[in-house]
């Protein structure tokens, strides 16, 4: 099925990593912490994943000042929609507005942000949408942006199961981060990791 098909992009993201999947009843999506540009390395505390309200969450790479602009934007947006409206978006309507307003712009002021979309929706359960910078949108189990994707398709490709708890959905995480940090020429020592579920968004501590 197409939706169980793997999907990794360098895209504008490159040097950004960003990497997410479903489970049972949970989503969740991890990126590194690094903020980085040419040779330097300004931070490795930077937290690259979005609440755009209380049951989803936006990984962004790419251009710097793009991933700031573009997701504000689009946060704003969505927080106006609610208002005016008295319901929120859900996830495959905010991944088709995510998707519109990128293909809008992508020949007037184009960003170069890549992005993972993941929600929870009562009687729908937990979703992943993943998009790039040229505006395409797709709805996978897994999915990942970065040259560091290279590396974890073919752990998500054996371990992935639509049943995965939460605890073996972070342990598949870690596993990924293993593979990254062995094989990766660039240091990433620092990943966040959120999950979206019933409840809303939570952060989840990686375990020492």
């Amino acid at each position: 099925k197409l939706s169980r098909y793997r999907a990794a992009a360098l895209g504008s993201t490159g040097m950004d990593f960003l990497i997410g999947f479903t489970g049972k009843d949970y989503a969740i999506i991890a990126a590194d912490a690094n903020a980085a540009r040419s040779i330097m390395v300004y931070s490795q505390q930077l937290d690259k994943i979005r609440e755009l309200d209380s049951h989803k969450l936006l990984a962004v790479g790419g251009d710097a000042a793009d991933c700031i602009q573009e997701p504000e934007y689009i946060q704003k947006n969505m927080t106006l929609y609610a208002m005016r409206n008295g319901v929120q978006l859900t996830t495959h309507a905010a991944a088709n507005y995510i998707r519109g307003e990128k293909s809008y712009n992508l020949r007037r002021a184009m960003s170069q942000v890549d992005m993972l979309l993941v929600g929870y929706d009562e009687g729908v359960g937990p979703s992943l949408y993943f998009l790039d910078y040229l505006a395409s949108m797709q709805k996978l189990d897994y999915a990942s942006h970065g040259y560091g994707g290279f590396f974890c398709n073919s752990l998500l490709d054996t371990h992935w199961r639509a049943d995965l708890t939460e605890e073996q959905g972070l342990e598949l995480l870690e596993r990924c981060f293993k593979e990254v940090q062995t094989r990766f020429m660039i240091s990433m020592p620092n990943f966040t990791i959120k999950v979206v579920d019933k409840n809303g968004v939570r952060t989840v501590e990686r375990k020492s």
